[in-house]
């Protein structure tokens, strides 16, 4: 990497400003055939402007739509029958460009039961990937294994993230791995890997220290008879946690004033302070903030810019982000600098992943793009599987005490644990999975298809033709609640069955019924950090905490289920929390609750 390479702008990566894009595919929608119905009315045929031939060229705009729609189908449907493919299922709306669609899925992502809108869809189409075409533009959504596999792996070469995914959150994460594209993602990868090797995650010493102060803050609610909203706390251990390991400093999250049961609201989303008290508070307000907009861009599809044309409505939040990161980064690059002109060596100082990436670029502007990169990773994807496995242990108490006896047993209430002894705790590794399925915490991953058309094997049909600059949506999270492939009981917490040798089996021989960190050249790259960071938590949490009980009554309004979720099949019938999406999976308004003190 050049030590003086700057930030790529959007336009230099070939991301075009999304009110440009939008504004051209207005008048080329609205503008271009009223303008030709009236000259060729006017200049061929002679016919003055008059009412008549306003009302032709004002026709001519859903004429036109129509027209590009139906041919544009008509040559896929041509394309898959040469190809010896299938054309992937149109969803068919009430309402031109399937508005009524998007008004649905936009509804649902607010108000219903986390993806329920796309498991509600496949079953009315009996299919596995369905395309929503969304404004006349085609919008593939899928759950099948096998097409996930494909995009993802064996047909990687074939997609990227795509103009639409850069222009929803080039600003946000900029040239950060998660977004990076080409040779850009393949250096920061090679840049970082070195940091995830087995004999750095399997240093302890960080996760203990933070752990036992987030344990602490339990014990001291439990001894007071209040509630904690376990969710925020596990946000503040694992940001904690993973700045101190990658980029040598303490944020100090875990110090700052918890949430009070009672005085607080309904944030973007968990519970957040009435009134704000401190710099981290408005940190992670303005970071949900940004998650929720993000997530809602992308259930409108690619007309969202529509809603932002007159301003960004991510811009006073990205502000505030970036003003809370500023001072860390630059400390380090300070830190570089004040190496350098003492004499000591820094090209490579690799204890401290932010200071080696100093050591590699003078772009600040990347640097802090990378940090928040890895932030986001930490605080929110780790945040997620141990919150839900908190949960689970609250919702299924025989879970959590046979793993509470099995850690007992083999390391007693003090001893920590250890690289080899989270691996030999099979039940722990049997729960994490577990959750893992159910919540997997980036349950919707988007790429787009190249400029060639393409044939995808699919599970249950005929291979399938896939047009080009096309997106696709995977839902993990329902591939991995599919009854076809988990069995009937698929929507129940059972960790027993990873004890069983032909469900692991066909996992193996199957890899993609179960990908909660992707999979393929960009499997999350910290997975192993993240799951030793998890089990880690759960053995000291067990060790202190006998019991866990659900506190819904501290719940912040509106983060309830809804009453008529009860009855309803699936999982949506048995939660007690409200599971929702926005950038990743979280349980809306927190999940407040009571730890027991062991004695």
């Amino acid at each position: 990497m050049a030590s003086n390479k700057r930030k790529l702008t959007s336009f230099e990566r070939g991301v075009p400003d999304y009110r440009r894009r939008i504004l051209q595919a207005l008048a080329k929608a609205l503008f271009l055939p009223p303008l030709v119905s009236l000259a060729v009315l006017g200049l061929i045929l002679g016919v003055p402007v008059n009412l008549l031939s306003v009302t032709i060229a004002a026709f001519s705009i859903p004429l036109t739509i129509s027209a590009r729609s139906y041919l544009s189908e008509r040559a896929q449907d041509r394309a898959a029958k040469s190809l010896n493919a299938t054309v992937i299922p149109r969803v068919k709306g009430k309402w031109p460009g399937n508005l009524d669609v998007a008004l649905r899925i936009v509804k649902s992502f607010e108000n219903d039961y986390v993806l329920q809108v796309f498991a509600d869809i496949f079953r009315e189409y009996d299919a596995r990937t369905v395309n929503t075409r969304l404004f006349w533009h085609d919008q593939m959504i899928t759950m099948d294994e096998s097409v996930m596999k494909f995009v993802s792996a064996t047909g990687f070469s074939h997609f990227e993230k795509g103009i639409l995914w850069h222009e929803r959150i080039d600003k946000l994460l900029g040239t950060g791995l998660f977004n990076a594209e080409g040779d850009l993602w393949k250096t920061g990868r090679a840049i970082a890997r070195p940091f995830f090797a087995r004999e750095r995650i399997s240093d302890f010493q960080i996760f203990e220290r933070t752990a036992t102060s987030a344990l602490d803050l339990i014990a001291q609610r439990s001894r007071d008879v209040l509630p904690i909203d376990i969710q925020d706390l596990l946000s503040r251990f694992s940001l904690d946690s993973a700045s101190e390991f990658l980029f040598g400093m303490k944020l100090g999250t875990l110090s700052q004033p918890l949430t009070v049961p009672g005085k607080v609201k309904l944030g973007p989303k968990g519970s957040i302070p009435i009134e704000k008290a401190t710099k981290f508070d408005e940190f992670t307000e303005a970071f949900e903030n940004v998650a929720v907009i993000i997530t809602r861009r992308g259930t409108q599809g690619d007309t969202w810019p529509l809603l932002e044309l007159f301003g960004d409505k991510t811009e006073d939040s990205i502000a505030t982000i970036m003003n809370w990161m500023d001072p860390v980064v630059g400390r380090a690059v300070a830190e570089k600098e004040k190496r350098k002109s003492a004499g000591v060596d820094t090209a490579e100082k690799e204890d401290v992943f932010l200071d080696f990436l100093a050591s590699k670029t003078d772009d600040v502007e990347h640097i802090r793009y990378e940090l928040l990169t890895y932030l986001i990773a930490s605080k929110d994807t780790t945040a997620s599987l141990l919150t839900f496995i908190v949960y689970f242990f609250a919702m299924y108490p025989a879970v959590c005490d046979r793993l509470r006896h099995d850690i007992l047993t083999t390391l007693g209430s003090e001893e920590p644990p250890t690289y080899d002894t989270l691996r030999n705790l099979k039940y722990l590794r049997a729960v994490i999975n577990e959750a893992l399925r159910l919540f997997p915490s980036a349950p919707l991953i988007a790429r787009t298809s190249l400029n060639t058309p393409l044939v995808i094997p699919a599970s249950q049909q005929q291979a399938l033709y896939f047009p080009p600059k096309t997106q696709v949506m995977m839902v993990s999270l329902l591939t991995h609640r599919s009854h076809d492939l988990w069995g009937d009981d698929a929507d129940e917490f059972r960790p027993e069955r990873w004890l069983d040798s032909a469900t692991t089996a066909k996992v193996n021989a199957t890899p993609f019924m179960f990908c909660p960190f992707a999979g393929g050249p960009r499997i999350c790259i910290g997975q192993e950090f993240a799951l030793n960071e998890a089990g880690f938590f759960v053995v000291k949490l067990l060790q202190r905490f006998k019991s866990f009980r659900l506190a819904p009554q501290f719940q912040p309004p509106g983060s309830l289920p809804p009453a008529h979720w009860a009855g309803k099949p699936g999982r949506q019938g048995m939660e007690k929390i409200f599971p929702a999406i926005n950038f990743t999976l979280h349980s809306k308004g927190g999940i407040w609750m009571y730890g027991d003190l062991d004695g």
